[in-house]
């Protein structure tokens, strides 16, 4: 009997190690083979929403045992989405690349880089070249989010969440996102990369960025040695920094390759299984904002900066 369940349990364990895996591998060919959908060029945001969906759907039938309830925080996080996919990216879009572009052909005229979309080579190469830039800019900029103390007070928003669900993915000041989110794969178009090593290497890192947010009781197996899975993930949210490093661990932004290059990965393991920090949560103490209007404008350090400007005024008056 004992030998049975045993069994069992491995067998089921088994299954949950595959399902994650099989899941963000087969979603991701299904984004490279719909790239061109009438469909998706329709609907705003298709590929994210659909990405959700999937995640949302794994996190109904994989309960994460150390999962906490998200229910009073609805209401800021699909704010902070509808933000985040239809002004903050679109926007930040609009107005940057014309602006970037036109700086360029004056000061150039070319790209910053490559005067051509083909003297980085063939498109083989050139995505292999902009998945490791793109990577490294994202993992640059995430790092510094957390040592720089302004960028920290824009990103810290996004690390006061309890549980890393799907609906609270895109939870981050507008700023914080554009800076992470928007503008990295903005300069890779302007170094003069083409369109499709770009678009094949974003789709990529931009697929698992995601998915490192399933809140599903889930195992990644091998993905955990290339991508940022969820397990991963966690120990970066986790509200008490992991021994031995200052501000955080496993900074990449879907693929956790210079995380191994610079010291700061991190997942722990027991007999095999990766193990998962016990709470969630900002690193400080402070507890998640309810309130988007709150979170959009800040509020949270608008007394240290009266406290601030007190004391320059007083300072003056001597």
């Amino acid at each position: 009997m004992q030998a049975e369940q045993t069994q069992t349990k491995h067998a089921k364990l088994t299954t949950v190690w595959i399902i994650f895996p099989l899941t963000a591998v087969v979603y991701t060919i299904y984004k490279f083979t719909t790239a061109d959908a009438q469909y998706r060029n329709i609907i705003p945001s298709f590929g994210l929403i659909s990405t959700y969906a999937v995640m949302v759907v794994m996190e109904a039938f994989f309960k994460y045992e150390k999962g906490v309830k998200q229910t009073k925080f609805l209401l800021r996080d699909v704010s902070s989405n509808v933000v985040h996919m239809f002004v903050t990216g679109p926007v930040g879009r609009i107005f940057m690349v014309p602006a970037i572009a036109y700086v360029l052909q004056e000061t150039l005229g070319r790209g910053l880089i490559f005067a051509e979309r083909t003297d980085a080579g063939p498109i083989w190469l050139q995505s292999i070249l902009v998945f490791l830039f793109y990577s490294l800019m994202r993992y640059s900029v995430h790092y510094y989010q957390h040592h720089n103390k302004y960028l920290w007070e824009l990103h810290s928003y996004h690390h006061a969440v309890s549980d890393i669900q799907t609906s609270n993915t895109l939870v981050s000041h507008p700023l914080d996102y554009f800076l992470r989110n928007i503008l990295p794969p903005i300069i890779l178009g302007l170094m003069g990369f083409h369109l499709s090593a770009i678009v094949i290497a974003t789709t990529i890192i931009g697929t698992f960025s995601v998915f490192s947010h399933c809140g599903a009781g889930l195992h990644a197996g091998w993905l955990s040695h290339i991508f940022v899975t969820p397990e991963l993930h966690r120990w970066h949210h986790s509200a008490i920094v992991p021994e031995g490093h200052k501000h955080s661990v496993n900074y990449g932004v879907g693929v956790i390759l210079w995380d191994r290059v610079f010291g700061t990965y991190y997942l722990p393991t027991k007999n095999g299984v990766p193990l998962q920090p016990e709470h969630l949560g900002h690193p400080s103490g402070y507890s998640d904002e309810p309130n988007y209007l709150k979170f959009f404008f800040l509020t949270r350090y608008w007394s240290d900066s009266m406290k601030f400007w007190k004391k320059r005024e007083g300072t003056s008056a001597e």
